[in-house]
C-alpha cells in the first residue's frame, strides 16, 4: 500500500507551546505541518516550498510583523492564502493584513477546531483560485487588454475605442475570454478577476 499523502500547512509563530500544540492537532487531523519560528525564516526558504498549503501565522512577530510579511509575499506575487493568529491587541493589525490580501483571522486563545474549519474553507480558495489562474495563462495577449476592460465593466463599443479595434474584433475576443475562463456571466468574470489580482 502506498503511503498517503498529506495536505500541507506551514505555519509561522514565535511561540514553541503555540507551534508544539498545533502540530500535534494537525497530525491528528492528517496534514503535514511545517514549521517555522520567524517571517525571515519563512521568506528565506518561501521559493524552496512548495505552495500548495495554507499559511498560518501570527501576526505580532520580533522583527518582522504579519503586516510587513503579507506586504512581502503580494510583492513576491504569492497567492496562497494566510490566515493570521492575533491577540485581542493586534486586531487593527489583522484586518490591515487582510486588506492586503489576508484570507482571514482568528483571536488567540482560539479553538484549534475553529482554525481546521477556516484551514478547509482556505484551501478550497486557494483551489478555486489556482484553476482560475490556469486559465488565465491560456489567454493570448489581445484577449488579456480585452478581459482587463470587461472586468472593469466597460461596454464593447467602449473597449474597441480604448483599443482601436473593430466591435467584431472585440466580441470574438470577450467570446474566447469567457469561454476559456469558464465564467458563465459578467458578474463570474469579475469574481474571477478579483481571484486573480487581489
Amino acid at each position: 500500500m502506498k503511503n498517503k499523502i498529506l495536505p500541507i500547512l506551514y505555519l509561522i509563530d514565535d511561540d514553541k507551546e503555540i507551534r508544539d500544540s498545533l502540530s500535534i492537532f494537525f497530525s491528528i487531523h492528517d496534514y503535514k505541518l511545517i514549521i517555522f519560528e520567524s517571517a525571515i525564516d519563512y521568506l528565506n526558504q518561501v521559493s524552496n516550498l512548495d505552495m500548495k498549503g495554507c499559511l498560518i501565522s501570527d501576526i505580532s512577530m520580533d522583527k518582522m510583523d504579519g503586516l510587513e510579511l503579507q506586504r512581502k509575499l503580494n510583492e513576491l506575487g504569492c497567492i496562497q492564502p494566510t490566515i493570521f493568529i492575533t491577540g485581542h491587541g493586534n486586531v487593527s493589525l489583522a484586518i490591515k493584513a487582510m486588506k492586503l490580501g489576508a484570507f482571514d483571522f482568528i483571536q488567540k486563545p482560539f479553538d484549534p477546531e475553529v482554525l481546521l474549519e477556516k484551514v478547509v474553507l482556505a484551501n478550497k480558495v486557494f483551489k478555486d483560485r489556482m484553476i482560475i489562474l490556469k486559465n488565465y495563462q491560456t489567454l493570448t495577449k489581445k484577449e488579456i487588454l480585452v478581459f482587463d476592460q470587461v472586468v472593469l465593466g466597460l461596454m464593447n463599443k467602449n473597449i474597441a475605442e480604448v483599443l482601436h479595434v473593430s466591435m467584431a474584433t472585440i466580441e470574438a475576443h470577450r467570446s474566447k475570454v469567457m469561454k476559456k475562463m469558464k465564467a458563465t456571466s459578467l458578474p463570474d468574470l469579475v469574481k474571477m478577476s478579483i481571484h486573480l489580482f487581489r
